[in-house]
């Protein structure tokens, strides 16, 4: 800091050296060498002066100095109030200028750090944001400090969890015990969770290495969960479908060697019994084939512009002789106008088929099997119905009634035949044209199944 130094002390020492060199000028004169009062006068008059003029002097002067530091005050506080952009103009050369090159290098820096400070906590908000698994932050005394939206979903929370202790967040036991045995020990914990009959988790907790506090991470495995029971159910299932069938081809077999094919007429009827259970079987693998390759999306669809009418009244002449026989009406009731769907003829024929035929199938003498459709112009979808009024579905049934070889109530069902696969590929085939279905039922009202499909533009 010399040259600030310098011009502090220059105009100062200008000033007493004029002054001193007026006072030695007044001095040499004659007059007042030879009269002390004039000496001392003058001195009097140059130490007033100088006790006057020298402070005014340095106080000019430290204002000329701190004036060009005010910007730079300035420009600190906008700094510290998170103004990333705060930058001097260089007032020159110097210890000033300097200190503006400095501060000017030194905010830049600071701006590029907090800029990318930013980016780095924008891109982890997105992946908290939209991962699947649910995250929770909590420190040593058990509060939660962090979470993201899919930890609200799986601990079905509506409350803020920021601030809660986790025991009032989670409200599960397993939990609780899982996070304080990671405390106990400082090692991660992992652990398979089932709370209530609905939600499984896999819970790991694990302690930060440099830091107290705990992240937890809980990934819900409750769809992984209800397709192992799937499969379980369909390997018992096939079981159960393929055992019957193939015990009655069994029987059939011992019966004609034990001799029944000695007599013709009885060798008949159990060769017709063979003739059915092996029909039934190659029908029980086509639909199993069928189904694969929808699921597999090898099934092409013919999609093209169609009147819900030939969607419906095809199929309802396929069944019009079973209902007959069965003492079933078929009611059709369609409105007036009714935009078209965009849809595979063929293919939704077949998923009408199927309702209409389980609808007859059970529905009890007497009854009615009514088929209708609305329409959605704000989904721009059109729904079509088939309501029974037979047995109806158990309310625990509806939710897995679309899956393979699901069969509602099987010992009721089990005299009315069917393979258990013609909701199953239903579904798969409403789905591959972009619709949905479903189906309401009351036990001893009847079911109404519905699926929805978009409307042609």
């Amino acid at each position: 800091m010399p040259k600030i130094r310098w011009r502090m002390i220059v105009p100062q020492l200008l000033v007493i050296g004029v002054t001193m060199t007026v006072l030695f000028g007044t001095l040499q004169r004659p007059a007042c060498l030879a009269n002390l009062a004039c000496v001392g006068r003058g001195v009097g008059i140059t130490a007033v002066f100088l006790l006057i003029t020298l402070p005014l002097i340095s106080l000019y002067t430290i204002d000329q100095l701190l004036k060009p530091l005010l910007p730079i005050a300035a420009a600190m506080r906008r700094l510290a109030n998170s103004e990333t952009r705060a930058t001097l103009l260089l007032p020159g050369e110097g210890e000033i200028g300097e200190m503006a090159r400095a501060f000017n290098v030194m905010a830049g820096q600071l701006s590029s750090r907090i800029e990318n400070l930013a980016e780095e906590r924008q891109q982890l908000d997105t992946v908290l944001t939209y991962m699947a698994d649910g995250v929770l932050i909590v420190d040593a005394e058990g509060f939660v400090q962090l979470n993201n939206p899919a930890a609200f979903r799986i601990l079905h929370s509506r409350q803020a969890m920021i601030g809660r202790s986790l025991a009032e967040v989670v409200r599960h036991h397993q939990l609780i015990a899982l996070w304080q045995r990671c405390q106990r020990t400082g090692r991660e914990q992992v652990e398979a969770v089932e709370i209530g009959r609905d939600l499984f988790l896999q819970a790991v907790i694990t302690p930060f290495p440099h830091r107290e506090g705990f992240l937890m991470i809980l990934q819900d495995l409750t769809q992984v969960h209800r397709l192992q029971t799937v499969r379980r159910d369909f390997v018992s299932n096939v079981s159960h479908e393929l055992r019957t069938p193939l015990a009655s081809l069994r029987a059939v077999v011992e019966t004609l060697r034990d001799g029944a094919v000695a007599n013709p007429m009885v060798a008949d009827r159990f060769l017709e019994r063979a003739e059915v259970e092996v029909e039934t079987l190659t029908q029980m693998v086509e639909e199993l084939l069928e189904l694969s390759r929808i699921e597999s999306g090898q099934v092409p669809l013919k999609l093209e512009k169609t009147a819900v009418s030939h969607l419906v009244l095809i199929p309802m002449d396929r069944v019009r002789s079973m209902a007959q026989k069965k003492e079933v009406e078929l009611i059709l009731d369609l409105p007036a106008r009714l935009a078209p769907v965009l849809a595979d003829p063929g293919r939704m024929q077949q998923v009408m088929t199927n309702l209409l035929h389980n609808a007859v199938k059970f529905t009890p003498s007497g009854g009615k099997v009514t088929v209708g459709a609305e329409q959605n112009r704000q989904r721009q979808q059109v729904t079509i119905f088939v309501q029974d009024t037979g047995h109806g579905i158990p309310e625990e049934d509806l939710p897995r009634i679309f899956e393979r070889f699901y069969k509602s109530d099987r010992a009721r069902t089990r005299g009315e035949g069917g393979t258990g696969l013609g909701l199953a590929i239903a579904r798969h085939l409403v789905q591959a044209h972009k619709g949905q279905i479903w189906a309401k039922s009351r036990e001893g009202k009847g079911s109404t199944f519905y699926f929805s499909l978009p409307i042609s533009q």
